[in-house]
């Protein structure tokens, strides 16, 4: 937690960030029922999300994906691995590779920001010896759709339509083989 306090991180986060100006046209009644299906058991998101809705969701990663986790997770989960991903439900969370770059700049290092961009609790990053990037350019055959929340990686965040509780577009890839002529590593910090 460097420079920026939670709740001006927050702040930032909520007004500064390129926000995804997509309207899942989901009630706060329909969230509520959704996140409260236990975790398993939660519906597909084509039975609550129309097809137009979907298809301009994920358009938005037509110029390929983004990954952020910890130096410390990269080295014991995707370094020499074949693929990249969570191998029990082979699933991976992805942001468009344009709004990583939008929360890049405007985090400027702060590893907080990028953990409340992303939907996760502040300081899940901060004892992992820095973060690291991963981009995908190519998401051809990796069966690129919005998450239901069943995911391994869904956390207590986790909401429906698509985006973090952050406001950033995510999405959901099959395992991502682990290609350094598709796949882009680099260290934030």
């Amino acid at each position: 937690k460097e420079g920026k306090g939670a709740d001006e991180v927050k702040k930032i986060v909520e007004g500064g960030l390129s926000e995804s100006a997509l309207d899942s046209g989901l009630t706060q009644s329909q969230i509520e029922k959704i996140v409260n299906t236990p975790k398993g058991s939660r519906p597909d998101p084509a039975s609550y999300l129309s097809q137009e809705y979907i298809e301009a969701h994920l358009a938005q990663f037509d110029d390929g994906a983004s990954i952020i986790m910890t130096k410390e997770q990269y080295i014991n989960y995707v370094k020499g691995n074949l693929t990249i991903g969570i191998p029990t439900d082979r699933t991976q969370f992805v942001l468009p590779k344009k709004y990583c770059d939008d929360i890049a700049s405007k985090a400027a290092g702060n590893i907080s920001f990028y953990e409340k961009a992303l939907g996760f609790d502040i300081g899940h990053f901060s004892d992992g010896g820095g973060l690291v990037r991963i981009d995908i350019q190519n998401l051809d055959g990796l069966n690129l759709r919005i998450p239901s929340g069943n995911e391994a990686g869904a956390n207590s965040h986790w909401i429906p339509g698509g985006k973090t509780d952050g406001g950033v577009p995510e999405a959901i890839l099959d395992l991502i083989p682990n290609d350094p002529n598709n796949v882009t590593v680099s260290e934030i910090k």
